[in-house]
């Protein structure tokens, strides 16, 4: 599920259900009705207009938040600084304002909402400072508790700041001569200048470009995670774009000048001064020009519906083919649907996958004449509707279901493009009779069958079905959506010790990554490390384990005793040459020689064996140890094994935990531990979970073991007791056990 979550993120298609119906119910603490602080006299973002009525950017973003969660919002505008003294005594949840160090200290923000600059503002730009560093000797208004004069103060400048209760009077302060300069905001005050009609400007380009965002009180953690949330919802929802694009051009608003005015009576006279010129000629000249006026304009409307009808065609048209394009097929799709309501489409997108192949091995216009000629076979078929959505993705509407391997076989033929005859490779997204919701159309259906193609194209198979199966689950575009907000911060690590079974001695642990997640909860390993290798993430992820780990060696003393740790690679992680180099200094001194070892499934090693032999021979000629974990499970052996700087094999528990049932895997274990130990490899048996498996590995000889019974993953605090427990006296238990 997670990797159709990561292909469906990766073509931008929106789900079949509307985000908002997936959308949980807040939680009960959420407070019902929202209460949201703000100054009274913020212009664009948020205002009381003449009849009292709250208005603003971040008024539509706040009722936004609370209609999509079915609660009611109340807004409570008045003097900034009793906003946010509102917020802070709790009678008010939320509150919109500038990011800022201090006041991380007093709040918890979401992501940004917007950002918004200052400025400098002047009654003449003449000896006025440019900027916030030259403000000495002058007198400097701002705002009472806003950003410009906390800034202003944390950094002081010589100047004299004289705080006002907000834009307005600190701008009214320099008309009236009270102050030299106002330090505000800039999309308000410019708001304000014009409406007021003030003598005063803006003398200095913007700054102090800053983040604005939500904001609650800090200790309220359950309200915030759910703030964040919404905002994030909003805009994948669109949401937030609709309601930028409402504001568009008050945010971005820059009052007229007199070119501006210039230009629009410009335009106001020239028509009047063609107009009169027109009458005067034709009261002259009207009937000589009766009969040409005629022929003109029938040619000109003519030559109008011809373009236009060529334009219309372009619109609806793609002209590499001259197939109707997405929009054009979407909508006849819909006619068709609308037509015959008892009729169940079935689509297909068929995605040629080998056009950058011929684009290097021939030519770029060979693969524009692959596209046409592939057109062309695609309208010879039983089909009601063809159409190509561009990059040689192409669309397929028919009445009947279709199968698979007859649709492969009927559209594999080789085509002639003059010069070669060459062989389309493509893959299928087939949707077969859908049952469509009241709402849904022909985009419902294109979606389905683009899903299909991506699932086809990533399994590399050459068609597959859709099914509701194949649909993402939410939880997973908000766990990515969590990681890339908040990366590793909800994240810990725990230890799984590892026995040496010749010592009796705990020496080793691997470090296991845990993600509690603030409203999932725990979030199992097997969910979301696969979800972040299909990302490209897990580069990120091993860093921060690798950092977390030689801090606990460090932190307990660990690291003078030779202990090792052994930390997981996902294979793209060796293809990553910053984290390469990154592991190379962490295994530099002080850190002990052979501290750290790197765990790598056999399918890292097959990947691209001459670049994983490069990057393996330098990792372990700077002092790593090389493990190959989940031994058995993939396609290489110990012969192939050799070839690679590698230390220990770890036999996957798959053989190991039915050892003792299964003789094949008894006999895959035993030989394995024999051949390992002929290349001079360590062998670590995983998943031992009965005193029987282990008497039996003892009896192999084998070196080390980690499983449940022996210890199951640790927090650090409970890995130092366990390090106090006598395992030689275990192991004796179990030996004896024997007699």
């Amino acid at each position: 599920m997670s990797r159709a979550c990561l292909l469906l993120l990766g073509l931008v298609v929106t789900s079949s259900v509307p985000l908002a119906a997936q959308i949980p119910p807040p939680p009960a603490s959420i407070p019902d009705p929202l209460v949201f602080a703000g100054s009274d006299d913020y212009p664009p973002f948020q205002w009381r207009d003449g009849s009292g009525q709250a208005r603003g950017f971040v008024i539509d973003l706040q009722d936004a938040i609370a209609s999509q969660q079915g609660i009611e919002a109340e807004h409570r505008l008045m003097a900034w600084e009793q906003a946010l003294e509102a917020v802070e005594n709790g009678e008010a949840d939320v509150v919109a304002l500038f990011v800022s160090e201090e006041r991380e200290g007093r709040f918890d923000f979401t992501s940004p909402i917007y950002h918004v600059a200052h400025g400098i503002f002047a009654p003449s730009p003449e000896s006025i400072p440019k900027g916030p560093d030259d403000l000495a000797g002058r007198r400097v208004a701002v705002v009472e508790g806003g950003y410009a004069q906390n800034r202003l103060i944390e950094n002081p400048t010589d100047g004299e700041l004289m705080p006002q209760a907000d834009i307005r009077s600190a701008l009214l302060a320099v008309v009236e001569g009270r102050a030299d300069i106002a330090l505000v905001a800039a999309h308000t005050a410019r708001h304000v200048i014009a409406a007021a009609e003030l003598d005063i400007h803006q003398v200095s380009p913007p700054f102090w470009p800053r983040a604005y965002a939500f904001a609650v009180r800090q200790g309220r953690d359950v309200l915030h995670a759910w703030l964040e949330e919404q905002v994030g919802l909003l805009q994948a929802s669109g949401t937030y774009f609709e309601v930028h694009g409402d504001w568009l051009s008050e945010l971005e608003w820059q009052p007229s000048t007199w070119r501006d005015h210039l230009h629009t009576l410009a335009w106001i006279a020239l028509p009047l001064l063609l107009l009169g010129a027109a009458g005067y000629l034709w009261s002259w000249s009207l009937h000589r020009q009766v009969a040409s006026k005629t022929r003109l304009l029938s040619r000109e409307l003519e030559s109008r519906r011809s373009l236009q009808g060529e334009l219309q065609y372009r619109l609806e048209h793609d002209m590499l083919t001259g197939l109707p394009d997405r929009s054009a097929f979407i909508s006849k799709l819909d006619g068709l649907i609308e037509a015959d309501p008892d009729w169940a489409p079935t689509v297909a997108l068929i995605q040629l996958i080998n056009l950058e192949q011929l684009i290097t091995a021939f030519s770029y216009q060979v693969a524009l004449e692959l596209q046409r000629a592939f057109a062309r076979l695609l309208e010879t078929q039983d089909g009601y509707l063809v159409g190509h959505f561009g990059s040689g993705l192409f669309a397929i509407a028919t009445r009947k279901a279709l199968e698979g391997n007859e649709l492969v076989a009927r559209l594999t033929e080789p085509l002639n493009l003059g010069s070669v005859d060459l062989d389309p490779v493509y893959v299928v997204g087939i949707v077969n009779e859908a049952s469509l919701d009241e709402d849904d159309g022909g985009d419902e259906l294109v979606r389905r069958g683009i899903l299909a193609v991506a699932m086809a194209r990533d399994a590399h198979r050459r068609w597959v079905i859709y099914s509701a199966d194949l649909e993402p689950d939410i939880d997973d575009l908000l766990l990515l959506q969590d990681f890339h907000r908040h990366g590793t911060r909800d994240m810990f690590l725990e230890y799984q010790p590892k026995l040496d079974l010749k010592t009796g001695r705990v020496r080793d642990v691997e470090a296991l990554i845990r993600w509690r997640h603030p409203t999932l909860g725990l979030v199992s390993p097997g969910r979301f490390i696969p979800m972040l290798e299909q990302a490209g993430l897990t580069h990120w992820i091993t860093r921060w384990v690798i950092e977390e780990a030689s801090g606990m060696l460090w932190r307990t003393g660990l690291a003078a005793s030779s202990f090792r740790v052994s930390i997981n690679l996902a294979p793209q992680d060796l293809m990553e040459p910053d984290l390469v180099d990154f592991i190379t200094l962490s295994l530099a001194p002080p850190m002990p020689a052979h501290s750290l070892w790197l765990e790598i499934t056999e399918t890292g090693f097959i990947r691209d064996p001459s670049r994983t032999r490069d990057v393996l021979s330098n990792l372990h000629d700077a002092g790593a140890c090389i493990s190959v974990d989940d031994f058995g499970t993939g396609y290489s052996s110990l012969s192939y094994m050799s070839e690679f700087p590698v230390d220990e094999v770890k036999i996957d528990m798959s053989f190991v935990g039915d050892m003792l049932i299964n003789d094949r895997h008894f006999l895959i274990v035993r030989s394995t531990i024999a051949l390992a130990h002929e290349l001079g490899l360590i062998v670590t048996a995983e998943g031992v979970e009965d005193r029987e498996t282990l008497r039996a590995l003892i009896a192999m000889n084998c070196d080390t073991i980690q499983g449940f019974y022996l210890s199951r993953p640790l927090a650090e605090e409970d890995l130092l007791v366990f390090l106090d427990r006598d395992m030689e006296e275990v192991l004796s238990r179990t030996i004896n056990s024997e007699e």
